[in-house]
């Protein structure tokens, strides 16, 4: 056994000398404190772990290459409550006094956007903000998704499909994906809209596959939509052609829990983001954490080394200096547009087996 812990303790330091070579060139960053606000109890729990541990990784490695100058993070949860994020947010501003701040959720961002676009504070962002986002301090660290929908709806706009029922939650960050997809897609729609506090599907289900439709796409956040899905291969006979965005990538082990075996989706198409993980970080994952690396760590990995690689003590050249940051991460190239969207490569798949393959 001791022999296999050295082992992985000389890979991780092999990792930590590779990774961060280009911190040898930046400024002191000694005064640095980072805040996180993550998903950490709730639904949608895993998610956030995996983002705040792909975080704490990459703190971890530049702090022990730089034991002189060393980032603190505090990390607060926010249960995906705007509330809770509230609260969090005050207390990492107020009393921790961080310098910039790592922000997970979709709720969280729309609760304290107002504030922390006032206070000015440099904002690496993962969930998409559920307004249109602007030329301001925060930057969305997974690819843009409005552009992604807009290449899905044209994807299955090529694919020779007319018309197609639309499944959504009653959210505004759903809503612009929707409405993107439309622009895309160009066809015939109807539309089904579920308020997000709804807990029975079978009314929606039945609705959706009435009238046999062509197409069927889902936009859902991922545990509500896997029970819509459950309710729906209960009722449809026709098996029409479904489509999954990127939610559903995220939610994949959410499916698989309520759902089971997920071969009843077969055939289904996901829309999804070419976000190739370097080797040396699934590496240094698994040797930290014992597991491989999991969906959005190396989003919240990227966002800590995004903050600290364009570090400057004023605040405006902090965030003009993530503007043009351009650079390669462990999840791909990291380069924003005009509103900090990160610029994104869309990939399609399929469901085969129960598990998503590449087209």
């Amino acid at each position: 056994m001791k022999k296999y812990i050295w082992i992985a303790v000389v890979v991780v330091v092999i990792i930590i000398i590779g990774l961060f070579v280009t911190f040898n060139k930046s400024t002191s960053t000694k005064s640095i404190h980072l805040g996180m606000i993550s998903i950490l109890s709730g639904e949608y729990a895993a998610v956030g772990e995996n983002f705040r541990n792909g975080a704490l990784l990459a703190q971890e490695q530049y702090n022990a290459a730089h034991p002189d100058a060393k980032i603190a993070m505090t990390i607060e949860d926010d249960g995906f409550s705007g509330g809770k994020a509230v609260s969090a947010y005050q207390k990492l501003v107020s009393i921790d006094k961080i310098d910039a701040l790592i922000n997970v959720s979709t709720a969280s961002i729309d609760a304290i956007y107002d504030s922390v676009t006032k206070l000015g504070i440099p904002v690496a962002q993962g969930g998409e903000q559920g307004r249109v986002p602007a030329d301001d301090n925060v930057f969305g660290m997974f690819p843009d998704s409005i552009t992604s929908e807009r290449d899905y709806g044209v994807y299955m706009r090529n694919k020779g499909i007319a018309s197609m029922t639309l499944v959504y939650t009653k959210h505004d960050a759903m809503i612009r994906f929707v409405d993107a997809f439309k622009e895309g897609f160009q066809g015939k729609t109807t539309d089904i809209a579920i308020d997000s506090a709804e807990t029975d599907f079978r009314t929606h289900a039945l609705k959706a596959s009435s009238g046999n439709p062509q197409a069927i796409g889902l936009f859902m956040f991922p545990q509500p939509g896997a029970q819509f899905m459950k309710e729906l291969i209960k009722i449809e006979k026709t098996k029409p052609t479904m489509f999954f965005d990127t939610n559903f990538v995220s939610g994949y082990t959410d499916y698989q829990r309520i759902m089971g075996n997920l071969t009843v989706l077969d055939g289904s198409i996901v829309g999804g983001m070419k976000l190739e993980d370097t080797q040396a970080f699934k590496d240094a994952y698994k040797a930290r954490f014992g597991i491989d690396a999991p969906f959005l760590s190396d989003i919240g990995y990227d966002s800590f080394n995004l903050i600290v690689q364009t570090y400057s003590p004023d605040k405006a050249t902090w965030v003009k200096n993530m503007k043009n940051a351009d650079f390669l991460g462990v999840s791909g190239k990291i380069k924003f547009n005009q509103t900090g969207n990160r610029l994104p490569d869309t990939k399609m798949m399929v469901i085969k087996g129960g598990k998503l393959v590449d087209l």
